[in-house]
């Protein structure tokens, strides 16, 4: 093979990778939630669901349960399989910690925007879905592998035009209700939480640096 030839090596993980600590609880409490709005619907729009009226009454926990609930099985599964191959990615490059926290950081952060909206527009709506953090996922898969290669539509793409073809997509198909389109603003949350992330994880190595300590970096 010359030189400059290219070879592309398809690696295909074992399933055990996709699930990580962090993702796999996730995933059981989407079970969990698609079980509560299928079997207990007034509780769930009363306790768990995000809505104006809820978290300015107190129920300030619905900033961060409605995004375990799915509303049917299609989103569910859809959702699903993004943070199973997505999720699991960042979730090994961020550890455990930081995946749980860029999951919160997005989900309060939608919700708020949520329920500043709804006050606005003098509407009680409600929220639920997991699709927030899926965008947030999703602009952070672009940010950290960025030009990373990936099977996508059967094409061999950046991480970085995949992460912008999905967010293109979901705020095209949010055009019928524009407020779906503070879901998809979860990426711009992405976005930055990951940018704050390498900025930290950079200065903390020039600190090692300067102090003469060792340190070490995770680079897979």
């Amino acid at each position: 093979m010359s030189e400059t030839e290219r070879r592309v090596e398809f690696v295909i993980p074992r399933l055990r990778a996709f699930f990580t600590p962090a993702v796999t609880a996730i995933l059981i409490l989407i079970v969990i939630g698609f079980a509560f709005i299928s079997y207990a619907k007034d509780f769930t729009a009363n306790y768990l669901a995000l809505s104006a009226g809820g978290v300015l009454s107190g129920k300030i926990w619905q900033l961060v349960t409605y995004s375990f609930i799915e509303t049917g099985g299609l989103p569910m599964l859809f959702d699903g399989l993004l943070l199973l191959f997505v999720g699991s990615l960042i979730e090994r490059e961020l550890k455990t910690g930081g995946f749980v926290l860029l999951w919160l950081v997005v989900s309060i952060f939608c919700g708020l925007l949520w329920v500043i909206v709804s006050r606005l527009a003098g509407a009680n709506y409600f929220g639920l879905g997991t699709s927030p953090c899926v965008y947030g996922l999703i602009a952070a898969f672009g940010v950290i592998f960025r030009t990373r290669m990936f099977l996508a539509f059967f094409w061999m793409v950046q991480a970085r035009y995949i992460s912008w073809a999905l967010i293109v997509v979901g705020i095209i198909l949010s055009i019928p209700q524009p407020i779906m389109w503070i879901w998809v603003s979860g990426a711009l949350v992405g976005y930055l939480y990951i940018k704050l992330w390498k900025r930290i994880e950079k200065a903390s190595v020039n600190t090692g640096v300067q102090s003469g300590r060792r340190s070490f970096v995770d680079i897979d």
